[in-house]
């Protein structure tokens, strides 16, 4: 039940947490507040990049440390179980291979989409994936401008940039929804939250600021806010226990395999690649990934220990029982 509940309360914290974060600038542009505070220049625009470096280096400890190994365990119960034929071949790592390489494959196919759409009206609305300063290159930045009128060329090249982030919150879902410890559940909550947060803060400051009617703005934003609890309910759905379980490992394995895939790419394209060309300190780039990285660890060691007193205690109470 507790496994339960913590998937749950993450899908508050990734769904309701993330729109009331994301939609907080919108409302208060449309009331008239200043939002002069949450204009990114200067330091904030440091501490935004630390606040991202330091949620990729909580996803990529997490992808490396529980849920890679997660995959690989679930294979060999798999393999034990007759799911799987022993081929012989890293089956876990060839899935996350695959996640990645999907996602990269999607992400261009997103980009060729926004390209289009953005050389069609280039005297109006510009919705931009790329870094200014980037002559061709063609990445896909969390810095998105959407300034100008309210066509329809616009509200769908709006829609498309928040497709290409939707793509990677409905497999962190997945990924956080078929975690069969609630400790991992707890773990991918705050290596996502840590992320996502920042994300919806940036894109409200931007809709907010910019001249796309708020009705829209807050469409963008309720739909990037539920994709993460939809992900969570497929992911729960393919750990059901009233399924055959033969079926429900292999599809764990490759299910799980992809989900962790398409986080490394996140972390090291979507993350490193794009927050290293902001004009800000790498060192302290550097040293914020290292802290989500060092803050894993110790998170991990306090479970480790947590679990090994829990098991000295229970044997004493056995003991005194007998």
């Amino acid at each position: 039940m507790s496994l339960l509940i913590s998937k749950i309360v993450s899908m508050i914290g990734l769904g309701f947490v993330t729109w009331i974060i994301g939609l907080f600038p919108i409302l208060g542009a449309k009331k008239g507040w200043s939002i002069k505070l949450l204009d990114q220049s200067g330091k904030k625009v440091l501490i935004y990049s630390m606040l991202l470096c330091f949620g990729g280096g909580v996803i990529l400890t997490s992808c490396l440390t529980h849920m890679l190994p997660d995959v690989r365990e679930i294979y060999e119960k798999s393999l034990e179980e007759g799911s799987f034929s022993d081929s012989g071949l890293p089956i876990p790592e060839i899935c996350v291979l695959s996640g990645f390489l999907m996602i990269f494959i999607i992400e261009e196919i997103a980009h060729i989409l926004v390209s289009r759409y953005t050389s069609s009206n280039s005297g109006g609305t510009e919705v931009s994936l790329e870094k200014p300063e980037q002559n061709g290159a063609h990445g896909h930045s969390h810095d998105i401008e959407l300034d100008g009128d309210n066509s329809f060329e616009a509200v769908a090249r709006g829609f498309l940039v928040i497709l290409a982030l939707c793509i990677h919150d409905l497999f962190e879902g997945i990924a956080l929804g078929v975690a069969r410890q609630e400790s991992s559940v707890w773990f991918l909550l705050l290596a996502f939250a840590s992320h996502k947060w920042v994300i919806s803060a940036c894109l409200g400051v931007k809709w907010a600021r910019s001249s796309i009617r708020p009705m829209v703005s807050f469409l963008y934003i309720s739909t990037f806010c539920i994709v993460s609890p939809i992900g969570i309910g497929i992911g729960m759905a393919l750990t059901d226990p009233t399924k055959e379980g033969e079926l429900m490992s292999s599809s764990l394995v490759v299910v799980q395999g992809i989900a962790t895939g398409s986080l490394l790419y996140v972390t090291f394209f979507e993350i490193l690649e794009k927050e290293r060309q902001k004009d800000v300190s790498g060192i302290a780039q550097a040293l914020s990934f290292t802290a989500g990285f060092i803050f894993m660890v110790l998170l991990g060691l306090a479970e480790v220990q947590s679990e090994v007193q829990e098991e000295v205690s229970g044997n004493h109470t056995l003991k005194a029982f007998i």
